[in-house]
């Protein structure tokens, strides 16, 4: 699993705590299906959600390798016209089971995206208003918030067996709020951007690998470590909280062996481990620590429960299925 660094503006001012990129497997067994076609989505919104979607399959990338097949659009769209298929009639599992067999596709992603009105509501808020010749006084303000809503409904059909073995609704908001004392908003536009934007990635978490920050704390107390040793420990940590871990590690291990007695800086050091994506040995360490505590804390035990999901999630992502076509040609190979 791929564990990076992120710019720590990601989680604005937050001290002695590192944004970290993981990668998770997918949230169903939609991802089992590696060699996919994609066609045309139904919908106000169809059209574009069909390309967006076959672009967000297209970018999912594993071990620095494209996750899914894709089967060419301009191939596909061919058997479409050799079957003489109607829109309505790609609906069928059968018939998405069919064009399937006939592209070498092992799964068949259709579906539909709908754009709803954008909902208006109104409200107000006080303001005071004090003119220079006279008495303050308050009155209302109109306030809009704007939401926008986007429904995306991919649907994914098992060619082999002609069945539906996923499909589900992801519903996705953007909202804006402002009062006439106030700058513009977004436009309709832009929210039903974001909204479906919102959408597509409900959708990609379902059916492929993803990434989510989080965050990793580190500590920063002096106690268990000498006064020789305090000033270079409170510049490693200034290195740590500006995201160069290259820098604070060596440190704190130099430190460590100094201050042996060191809850922070024996912490610190499987912060390191983690967040390098070494969680075996940051599993390792924190035990270390948490066995060496006359009482819980808890930031280790959050520390624990997070290496050990994420080392499950590396496990996920280990058994990943294969996808056929490619082991069929290596096969062929040898």
């Amino acid at each position: 699993m791929l564990l990076l660094i992120a710019p720590l503006a990601l989680f604005g001012c937050a001290s002695n705590t590192a944004p970290v990129s993981m990668q998770f497997a997918a949230k169903t067994e939609a991802a089992k299906y590696r060699r996919v076609a994609v066609l045309p989505f139904d919908g106000d919104a169809g059209a574009k959600a069909t390309i967006d979607f076959e672009s967000m399959l297209a970018s999912v990338r594993y071990e620095q390798k494209p996750y899914f097949t894709i089967v060419d659009r301009t191939q596909l769209l061919n058997v479409i016209g050799e079957l003489a298929l109607q829109r309505s009639g790609l609906v069928d599992p059968r018939t998405a089971a069919k064009i399937g067999r006939l592209t070498g596709a092992e799964a068949l992603y259709g579906g539909s995206a709908i754009i709803l009105p954008v909902a208006y509501k109104y409200s107000t808020e006080p303001r005071s208003v004090c003119p220079k010749d006279g008495k303050c006084y308050t009155r209302q303000i109109r306030c809009t918030t704007k939401t926008a809503r986007f429904e995306l409904t991919p649907r994914l059909v098992e060619v082999a067996r002609g069945t539906v073995v996923y499909s589900d609704t992801k519903i996705g908001l953007a909202s804006s709020y402002r009062c006439d004392d106030q700058a513009t908003d977004d436009p309709e536009q832009v929210l039903v951007t974001k909204a479906a934007a919102n959408a597509f990635q409900q959708a990609r978490e379902d059916v492929a690998p993803y990434e989510r920050n989080v965050l990793v704390k580190f500590q920063s107390s002096t106690d268990g470590i000498s006064p020789q040793s305090v000033e270079n420990f409170k510049g490693s940590l200034e290195f740590a909280n500006a995201g160069r871990f290259d820098r604070a590690c060596p440190q704190w291990a130099d430190l460590a062996r100094a201050n042996p007695s060191s809850f922070a800086l024996q912490y610190n050091l499987a912060v390191c481990d983690e967040v390098s994506g070494h969680l075996d040995a940051a599993l390792v360490k924190y035990q270390q620590v948490d066995a060496a505590l006359t009482r819980p804390d808890a930031d280790v035990n959050a520390a624990l429960a997070r290496v050990r999901n994420g080392i499950a999630e590396q496990e996920k992502l280990k058994n990943k299925p294969v996808d056929s076509r490619n082991s069929a040609t290596q096969s062929k190979r040898r």
